[in-house]
């Protein structure tokens, strides 16, 4: 977790103050800047619409993957140029940044051709696009076309983009840009922030020159990772000869490796390690796809990951291994699975072994496995 998004969660705790809207000094919060606090009311806001295309366009975005809006272009042809610069993990792959799935959502994000496509949610129309150029685990923003909203600032065209990407794609808390005219009058401020913004949009800065730092890379759900979800073999294959790493992590911070667990086939799986995703792929967080598939219960991937080499001692970033989550989470087949291809049952972290969890959870039969009263273990 990132430190502002720690912060942010440490402010929603705290007692409200009796202002409507307050204001967030620059000492009081990690950006440094001034700041209002949107949340009492782009948080409780409901986003509704009167043209039922309008309600229906917002939220069908769940199986585009953008290659649709690629040809379309924006209304407004003005072209601003930008030296924008977001990290991103080695390369941003073609696919989607951000889908809607509420009305309250915006905005669809999408790249491809080195090109970051915005779309308007509720009327599925592009309105502005970015080129851009990779390099050296950054993406640059060289070029943009296109307005957001009705006669905004070359600033606040950028600072728009900024925010997208950061809270909306890399779902970062990160202050809303906003009109610096609007300062005078909060309410409004909130209101603009809504209809621009939607209920992502917590805090508002109005200092144009304002430049959020960028704490974690900007990664895309590629067009691999959607040909996985769909357990379409012929699309991955297709992606794959196009040279994406199978060990790629998509905006969750997720292998495609690790997307196939979701699959009741294993199919997906196979045909991934066929085409040679390493069974030890990490995601984000340290996680292997054996941890995902022992944490969902799906023996037959464990089988297929173990039998693939997959490394039944490896830790995550928090130091625990596939048998500490079996243990835990009361799965003995997988337990005595684990241990017959030589899991550890002796790995201890955090003050926890396998046994430790077992006996916390009750679960009495593993308990016997990892005391070694069993002939499973042999």
């Amino acid at each position: 977790m990132s430190f502002f998004k720690k912060w942010f969660n440490k402010a929603e705790k705290e007692e409200p103050n009796e202002a409507p809207l307050p204001w967030i000094e620059p000492a009081q919060n990690p950006w440094g800047v001034r700041l209002l606090d949107l949340r009492p009311v782009t948080t409780i806001m409901l986003a509704t619409s009167k043209d039922p295309q309008c309600a229906s366009n917002a939220v069908s975005y769940n199986a585009e993957d953008g290659t649709t809006f690629i040809d379309e272009e924006p209304s407004d042809n003005t072209i601003i140029s930008s030296n924008i610069v977001i990290p991103i993990d080695k390369v941003l792959a073609p696919g989607v940044l951000f889908i809607p799935q509420t009305m309250e959502h915006k905005w669809a994000i999408y790249y491809h051709n080195d090109t970051l496509i915005f779309v308007r949610s509720w009327l599925r129309k592009v309105v502005v696009t970015a080129k851009t150029t990779q390099r050296e685990n950054t993406l640059t923003i060289d070029a943009i076309k296109g307005k957001f909203l009705n006669n905004e600032s070359t600033e606040l065209t950028r600072n728009i983009i900024r925010f997208l990407l950061i809270g909306y794609a890399m779902n970062e808390v990160t202050p809303a840009p906003i009109p610096p005219a609007l300062a005078l009058t909060p309410q409004n401020a909130a209101l603009w922030a809504f209809s621009a913004y939607g209920n992502m949009a917590h805090f508002g800065v109005f200092d144009e020159h304002f430049e959020p730092l960028i704490d974690r890379p900007l990664r895309s759900h590629s067009l691999l990772h959607i040909a996985v979800a769909q357990g379409n073999i012929p699309e991955i294959e297709k992606q794959f000869q196009t040279g994406l790493s199978l060990d790629l992590l998509a905006g969750d911070g997720l292998a495609p490796l690790h997307w196939s667990i979701a699959s009741k086939e294993i199919q997906v799986m196979e045909k991934l390690l066929a085409l040679g995703a390493h069974p030890d792929s990490r995601s984000e967080e340290g996680a292997t796809p054996l941890m995902n598939a022992v944490q969902s219960n799906k023996i037959h991937h464990v089988d297929l990951l173990l039998q693939s080499g997959a490394n039944p001692n490896a830790i995550d970033n928090r130091g625990f291994t596939s048998l500490h989550r079996a243990a835990e989470m009361g799965h003995l087949d997988i337990v005595i699975t684990l241990l017959k291809c030589g899991a550890d049952k002796n790995i201890s972290s955090g003050g926890h072994t396998a046994l430790s969890f077992a006996e916390g959870r009750g679960h009495e039969a593993i308990v016997k496995v990892l005391q070694g009263n069993n002939e499973h273990q042999k």
